[in-house]
């Protein structure tokens, strides 16, 4: 059985690196993205909470828009959300360090 990418990661605490989609900016008119999240002066970390073992997104600096404030029970779950979000705002997420 080959592993996946989630079955390899551990880390209870995840960096998700995005980037603007080639050729297309960043969509501000469906909600503010920081864009210190490209340059790697801000962060995107996805998280779980030891105790509830749920997962949910945060800032290293700055507060998280509303639809980012959800809890997810599996980082798959949590990442396809995420994927989505950002998609609609012409960003990818280029790599998930663990």
């Amino acid at each position: 059985m080959a592993d996946s990418l989630e079955s390899k990661m551990r880390a209870p605490n995840r960096v998700l690196v995005l980037e603007p989609i080639e050729g297309e900016g960043p969509k501000r008119n469906t909600g503010m993205v920081d864009t210190s999240l490209f340059t790697g002066t801000n962060k995107l970390h996805a998280k779980m909470d030891p105790s509830t073992t749920l997962w949910s997104f945060q800032y290293e600096r700055g507060i998280l828009p509303e639809p980012l404030k959800a809890k997810f029970t599996k980082f798959s779950i949590l990442l396809k959300y995420a994927d989505d979000y950002f998609k609609k705002r012409n960003i990818q997420i280029k790599e998930v360090k663990d």
